[in-house]
Formats: structure tokens, sequence, C-alpha cells
């Protein structure tokens, strides 16, 4: 693949309004954040920065509204170098997402997608013009318009051999079960969680690996959290397990974009499968370490962080020390280009 060309990513731009707890969040109990950070976010947002962090053209396609929260979340996106080209301010208002976070990490999503739920006024020919992949989020199928600006999207990324991955998303997985078993086959890489995968098969554990690896997507990766990810490299391949990497939990908001965004990174690279998955799980672990996503999410210096500190010893460390190998020869690489 092209490293000189971009991705379009489609998905939702939010502001994020994050609260970090002192102790786990009680329904019904006074929740006392420790403090309240106003953050740009939105799985489409999250995965466009991320990109633009490595070094990646990234053009974000979706909508804001034309508002305080909207020029708030362009010029944030504008600051990390994301083309805002495909984004439409329209009369809505700008998703607002209220994010409480327990003290190990976990995050609890509160809000509203806002303008998110209109279809961008541009059309998705002019989106794809010099991208080399796209990457699609579920949250899109939630909503009328968009969905069908997604469908347009994917029907002329195949007229144009252009590949193209989906990161499905909870509420989807049960929401819009049916559409994304239609786009399946027409998918480069399909990314689910285990809880995903099961709610679009029917099925538990290890029987809804065997069946979504029938969906027809040409690769299948499902993200497992803190227990890693596991891979189908092609359809009727083996599954691969990529270990997961120790991290100080510090909040989870954001990880599922990394780690779509360090596959693209890597493909962009040419790098191998397996080891593009590896930096998949290690940008996914980066971004767990930190608080907040939007601009903070994490950038080569962070993936290499995280894995300096893996401890020593077995295969999975043997893993990382590969991919820390090949990060660090990129970055001596680019600093050397730029003096």
């Amino acid at each position: 693949m092209d490293a000189r060309g971009g991705i379009l990513v489609f998905g939702d731009i939010n502001v994020d309004v994050l609260a970090p707890l002192g102790a786990p969040l009680v329904p019904g109990g006074d929740n006392l954040p420790r403090r309240l950070e106003l953050q740009l976010g939105g799985v489409g947002a999250n995965v466009a920065v991320t990109l633009a962090k490595w070094g990646v053209a990234a053009r974000l396609a979706g909508c804001v509204g034309r508002d305080a929260f909207g020029a708030m979340a362009l010029d944030a996106l504008a600051r990390q170098g994301v083309d805002v080209s495909g984004v439409v301010q329209a009369e809505a208002a700008t998703g607002l997402i209220f994010i409480p976070v327990d003290p190990d990490g976990r995050r609890t999503i509160i809000g509203s997608r806002g303008a998110n739920e209109m279809a961008p006024a541009v059309t998705p020919a002019v989106c794809v013009e010099e991208v080399v992949g796209i990457h699609l989020v579920g949250y899109s199928l939630l909503s009328e318009a968009t969905a069908a600006w997604l469908r347009e999207l994917v029907a002329e990324a195949t007229a144009r051999g252009i590949p193209v991955s989906l990161d499905v998303g909870f509420a989807p997985s049960r929401t819009a079960r049916a559409q994304i078993l239609e786009l399946a086959p027409r998918l480069e890489v399909l990314l689910v969680s285990q809880e995903e995968a099961e709610a679009l098969t029917g099925q538990n554990g290890a029987a809804a690996l065997k069946a979504i690896a029938t969906l027809g997507a040409r690769m299948v990766i499902v993200k497992q959290g803190a227990a890693g990810c596991q891979f189908m490299p092609s359809a009727g391949a083996r599954w691969w397990k990529v270990a997961p990497l120790e991290v100080n939990a510090v909040d989870t908001t954001g990880a599922g974009d990394a780690f779509a965004a360090g596959y693209w990174i890597a493909r962009l690279r040419g790098w191998e499968t397996g080891d593009a998955v590896s930096l998949a799980n290690a940008s996914g672990a980066a971004a767990v370490a930190r608080l907040g996503a939007g601009e903070a999410m994490p950038g080569p210096e962070d993936v290499i962080r995280v894995l300096e500190h893996q401890p020593p010893g077995g295969r999975e460390a043997s893993a990382a020390q590969r991919l820390l190998r090949l990060l660090r020869s990129e970055v001596a690489a680019a600093r050397a280009q730029s003096e």
C-alpha cells in the first residue's frame, strides 16, 4: 500500500466532558468527580487524530453543530493536522458526551450524538479522492441519513478498489446487526470486541469467533481488552493470538479507536499482518494509560514508552521487543530525515 496516501475516516465528532471519579460510579448516588475536563472526542475524531499524530494524512468526514462546541472540535482537529474538508457544520447541536471514569479506568458513556446523526453535505466521491483506505464506525449506522451516506461510501470504495475497515461498536452490534452483516462481505477488515462478536453471531466464547469468521470480511480482528486480541488474517485461515501488554489502566476511553488507527498506520508502512495487529494492540494499550481521548490520543513516543516498560522474558516479551525495534527504527529515520 502506498504510504503517501491518506485515510478517510467517517464517524462521530464530539465534545467530551470527562469526569474522573475518586470512587466507583454508584447509580442513583452522589458521584463527585475529582475534576471536569472538556475535550475533543468521538470515535471518528479519535481515529483521525491518532493517524495524524503518526504522520498519516487523515481526512475526516462527519458533522458538528454550528455552535461553540462545534467550533472547539474543529479547532482541536486543525491543531492536530486533520483534514476537515469533509466535516460540515449543521443546524444541530454538536455531539456532547459525559464520561465518568472509575478509578480502575472503566468509563461510562452518557450523552447525545447530536449532529452526528446528520449526513455530511459532501458526496462520498469527493471525500475519497487521493485516499488509499477508509475507516468506518458502526455508530454511523444508527441514523438513517448517515447509514445511507455510509452505504454510498462503501459502494464508491468498492468501485475504486479502496480497502475499507469497520469498527462495529457496542450499540450497533445490537441495533444495526442486519446492516453490519450486509456490509461484512465488502470489508477488508472487520473489528469487533468479544461482546460485539457474540451479539452479531448469537454465539458465545470460541463459537462466536468461529461464526464471525464466516461473515465474509477478508480479515477479522477481535479485541479482547485486558486479554489482548485475536485475528484471522484471511478467510479460512487459523486464528492468531496477540498477548496483552501490561499497563496501568487510567481510562479506557478511545482505546478501540487507537487500536483501529494503529492497524492502518502499520498497513501504510507495509508491515506484515502480525506486526500490524501487534501495533494496533500496543496503540490501544497506550490509550488506556492516558486520561481522555481526542488530542490525548497516543502517538509513536507513547507506544514506545509502553513497550519499553514490559517485563522481560517469554514469547510475549519477544514480540514486544520486535515491535519496539521496528518503531525505534522508524522514529530514528524520521528524525534523521527532518535534520
